[in-house]
């Protein structure tokens, strides 16, 4: 582990997670060296399972990783919604048409469609194992960034005694990110919703066939997704947790608090809590930025700028959190590509750092504008969506409903079919 101050990198990535394991293929597919800094010890995958939908998997596309996921997700053919405690299912079909069975109408589809569910860790050790060796340092946490204003670059500080000075700093680091703070993001919101998720392998294989099933209880909304025919990724969202486990890191009790909410569920379904992997158990509290933030917040100063849930954390509500982080990757690294990062810093004068700097900058700049309407969108849907589960009163659901109609009528879906464009 380095200690001391460092030689001057390049590109220094901030979190070793999807969006910045992501964003280091993109530079080292474009031919630009990084560091990567990542706090745990080792490759993390909290959260256990994420769903790609087309967006995400023409991202992985461009970083030469999609074949190999796909090997180990199944297509996914479309989705049963149902409340526990009646008949109605509303069906969709991930096909070229959207059947509602409630409606009875047939709606079609005039785009690419592809929707799979991926273990995190599959897609985490797919991204690292494509890196070269010594892109990333475990054990390291970023205790304090600053700028040099003459010099033009970010130095870090880090737990271990380490500076770090890089000409790119990209804030990949969650949503409780050190460099959003460094850039004075607003903090995040948290909505009183918590989501306790797992993995089940059942070696027998599971019947849910390869479609997604949502169902509706009382209190708490229950997401199945099979990721292979053994393998199954669930999601159990719920408002309300005994004071002992809404901090709780002990899978066992995440287990049996989930367990307790879901009474009157389909034993089949009980049965997929029942037996997972306990290990891979985990409780977080939702989260998300305004997005009236997306507007107004500036994602970028000088030669850093931030990426994936830094930027654009969101709740689940759409399933597009993933797949936006793998486009942030893409476009980020389609923008430093047509900069002169690559030249030595070391050995440049002071004119030649500041025409450097400078393009970077306008490189980041082009980054932010081209995101940020995305972005937008995105958060604008998932944050509706929230609040329609959140409300208090069915006047307040059904004015959310509306707006949600005249904002998305028709394209409800669209975000999915989304191109970030090629590397």
């Amino acid at each position: 582990m380095a200690t001391g101050e460092e030689k001057l990198h390049g590109v220094l990535i901030v979190g070793g997670g999807i969006c910045g394991l992501a964003t280091a293929l993109a530079l080292h597919i474009k031919g630009i060296d990084c560091l990567v800094l990542e706090k745990a010890e080792s490759l993390r995958a909290t959260g256990a399972g994420i769903s790609l939908k087309v967006s995400g998997w023409r991202a992985l596309e461009q970083l030469k990783v999609s074949e190999e996921l796909r090997k180990l997700a199944v297509p996914l053919t479309g989705m049963s919604k149902k409340n526990i405690n009646d008949d109605k299912v509303i069906e969709a079909s991930y096909s070229r048409w959207f059947v509602s069975l409630k409606s009875r109408c047939v709606f079609p589809f005039n785009c690419r469609t592809e929707c799979r569910c991926v273990k995190r860790s599959d897609l985490v050790e797919t991204l690292a194992r494509h890196l070269p060796g010594g892109s990333i340092r475990f054990g390291c946490q970023v205790e304090a960034i600053s700028f040099d204003a003459v010099a033009r670059y970010s130095v870090v500080s880090t737990s271990d005694g380490s500076t770090i000075r890089a000409k790119v700093l990209i804030g990949c680091d969650g949503s409780n990110s050190v460099v959003a703070k460094f850039l004075g993001l607003k903090p995040v919101r948290f909505l009183p919703l918590w989501a306790a998720r797992g993995l089940t392998y059942m070696p027998d294989g599971h019947s849910f066939g390869n479609r997604f099933l949502h169902l509706l209880g009382e209190g708490i909304s229950f997401r199945l997704v099979p990721v292979d025919d053994k393998t199954v990724y669930f999601s159990a969202v719920q408002s309300q947790l005994p004071k002992e486990c809404a901090s709780s890191r002990d899978p066992a009790l995440i287990q049996q608090v989930a367990l307790q909410a879901m009474q009157g569920y389909p034993e089949d379904v009980l049965d997929v809590v029942r037996r997972c992997d306990i290990a891979s158990m985990s409780l977080a509290q939702l989260c998300y930025r305004a997005p009236w933030n997306m507007v107004l917040q500036p994602f970028q100063e000088g030669t850093v700028t931030v990426a994936g849930d830094a930027m654009h954390v969101m709740g689940p509500f759409i399933g597009q959190g993933g797949s936006a982080s793998l486009e942030d990757a893409v476009v980020i690294a389609r923008c430093l590509a047509k900069t002169d990062v690559l030249a030595a810093a070391a050995d440049n004068d002071d004119d030649d750092g500041r025409k450097q700097a400078k393009s970077i900058e306008e490189a980041l700049r082009s980054y932010v504008k081209e995101r940020r309407g995305r972005i937008l969108r995105l958060s604008v849907q998932a944050f509706l969506n929230g609040q329609v589960i959140v409300a208090s009163s069915e006047l307040k659901k059904v004015l959310l409903r509306a707006v949600l109609a005249v904002l998305f009528r028709g394209n409800w879906d669209s975000h999915g079919d989304y191109d970030c464009g090629s590397l």
